[in-house]
């Protein structure tokens, strides 16, 4: 329990540094960029990748840096965006802080390369049927298509709901297994780089000699 803990406190001093918050802007910054590229599907469905550089601040940073970058992100974004489709909903944004909080969980003070990347793959797992399937079709489907959802729905409107679901459930699916290629290729280099740049290790354990 200490050590979950610390992750928490560890990240929080994370905000203290200058450099935390240089290197965290600027993966937002892509974040934004890979989020305003997204390729749309349909109504609340787009593939995009803005995920990534959430993933590299958890990683840096911790949850709580992660938390805060997440949402700032989610903000930024939406006020970017060339139409409003609707106002922006404060459930959603208490899963966009979910999402933070399960990267940074997954992600901080990792000991080897290897574990961070199975960490990370399981992280975006995490988010993708939690962050993504549940909660967020949940509050989409309940604030805008039906609002008797679930408690006072029958056989027909559970029908609608089911194929409203299936075009939710083949894109992130689908999707997955890129994620999973796009984070393995992205957080080895951002390691790399880290550590020639600050001379500072991402990763807990020490360097083989």
């Amino acid at each position: 329990m200490r050590g979950f803990l610390s992750l928490f406190s560890d990240s929080a001093q994370e905000l203290k540094q200058v450099r935390t918050l240089t290197i965290s802007a600027l993966f937002m910054a892509l974040s934004i960029v890979l989020r305003s590229i997204a390729i749309p599907l349909g109504t609340d469905i787009r593939i995009t990748f803005s995920f990534l550089g959430i993933m590299v601040i958890a990683m840096l940073y911790g949850p709580v840096v992660a938390m805060i970058a997440n949402l700032g992100t989610d903000l930024i974004g939406y006020l970017l965006d060339g139409v409003k489709m609707r106002e922006y909903n404060l459930l959603l944004s208490v899963v966009v802080l979910l999402n933070g909080l399960i990267y940074g969980i997954f992600l901080y003070h990792r000991k080897t390369q290897k574990n961070l990347l199975i960490s990370a793959i399981l992280a975006r797992l995490t988010v993708v049927v939690i962050g993504n399937l549940v909660l967020n079709s949940a509050i989409l489907y309940g604030c805008y298509i039906n609002p008797d959802f679930p408690l006072h729905m029958q056989g027909s409107a559970w029908a609608a709901f089911g194929m409203w679901m299936v075009s939710r459930l083949i894109k992130n699916f689908g999707q997955f297994p890129f994620d999973a290629v796009m984070i393995c290729v992205l957080l080895p280099i951002v390691i790399t780089a880290y550590r020639q740049v600050f001379h500072k290790s991402v990763l807990t354990a020490p360097a083989a000699k």
